[in-house]
């Protein structure tokens, strides 16, 4: 008997595996998990998103109120355009280095402000109106935020990293897959898209167990595209 393999779908499947391996209840993570000195912010959920699409290195604390500098944005610019491998913690020095060696910034000394920020993270796309204010980190986050989903020239921020505004409504089901390491494998859907988490998927204003997810409405949620395969990188919840 002769199989005929078809190798898109192994190298999709490779590939979701790899995202999705050690999937756990632990590795989902919210506002509440994640850091211990936002859980008092309005900005909290903005952290988090930007968290979950890449720019916010995972460290032990976010420290929100301290001055944003060019070392703190050249390390959000150096995870988010994937300069450094990173393994286990973040090295924010490393990071930063990374950009400074990539062209990406000039310097790494003194405070960061929203032209920093516009030339760093955007490309100089934006339009700041007071481009010499200078942020701290939660300013900094919530600016990021505000302006990821925007298209300009055609795009935006999170199309230029293959992710996209997912739906929101009611999530309707929740399913749990064990994988053959006991690890496991959910998958969520809303407005009646179904898609896997991220194993290190970002939650907001909701529990870090998915399974009491079912029933709650999605204010915000995040889809990055593999292809043919897409997973949910965050969500949030309405109160």
């Amino acid at each position: 008997m002769t199989y005929i393999v078809n190798i898109n779908y192994l190298l999709r499947l490779i590939i979701l595996l790899t995202l999705i391996s050690n999937n756990s209840i632990a590795h989902t993570t919210n506002e509440e998990t994640l850091f211990p000195d936002i859980k008092s912010l309005d900005a909290r959920f903005d952290i988090i998103l930007l968290v979950g699409v890449g720019i916010i290195p995972e460290t032990e604390n976010f420290w929100p109120n301290r001055p944003m500098t060019l070392v703190d944005l050249a390390a959000w610019v150096g995870l988010s355009e994937g300069l450094v491998e990173i393994k286990d913690s973040p090295d924010i020095d490393l990071l930063a280095h990374s950009a400074l060696k990539a062209g990406i910034t000039e310097s790494l000394d003194g405070q960061a402000n929203l032209s920093d920020v516009n030339k760093m993270i955007f490309q100089g796309r934006l339009l700041p109106t007071n481009e010499q204010a200078v942020l701290n980190r939660v300013d900094a986050a919530v600016y990021i935020a505000e302006n990821i989903t925007n298209i300009i020239d055609g795009d935006s921020w999170l199309q230029q990293k293959n992710m996209r505004v997912g739906p929101s409504g009611e999530v309707t089901k929740v399913e749990s897959k064990i994988n053959p390491d006991g690890s496991s494998l959910f998958f969520v859907t809303v407005a009646g898209e179904t898609h896997p988490v991220f194993s290190h998927g970002k939650l907001a204003n909701g529990p870090t167990d998915l399974h009491q997810w079912k029933g709650r409405l999605i204010r915000r949620s995040i889809i990055r595209d593999l292809g043919s395969m897409e997973l949910w990188v965050f969500l949030e919840a309405y109160d």
